[in-house]
């Protein structure tokens, strides 16, 4: 909803009781300054498990357990290479 109210919403959904859950943000003007922020402040983001691929099946598994035990304390992530340097070009 960052871009408006407007959800589009099938009746397929409903008729299946689909619960939607979201959150909503701040206006383009407001995540500039967020970025900004994080920029001047030097804000890094604690990460707690990187797993490389993502045809690194096992691994990904791995991180939906930690989430499921509650065992990370930062971010899980899965690093993609498209090049097979190890650097994401996202």
């Amino acid at each position: 909803m960052t871009l408006g109210p407007k959800i589009d919403w099938s009746m397929g959904a409903v008729l299946k009781n689909i619960e939607l859950r979201g959150s909503t943000m701040g206006s383009r003007k407001e995540f500039r300054e967020m970025v900004q922020f994080v920029r001047d402040h030097k804000i890094k983001p604690v990460v707690s498990k990187v797993v490389k691929g993502l045809d690194n099946i096992p691994g990904i598994e791995g991180l939906f357990e930690d989430m499921k035990n509650g065992a990370q304390f930062g971010k899980l992530v899965i690093e993609v290479s498209s090049d097979g340097s190890g650097s994401s070009k996202l």
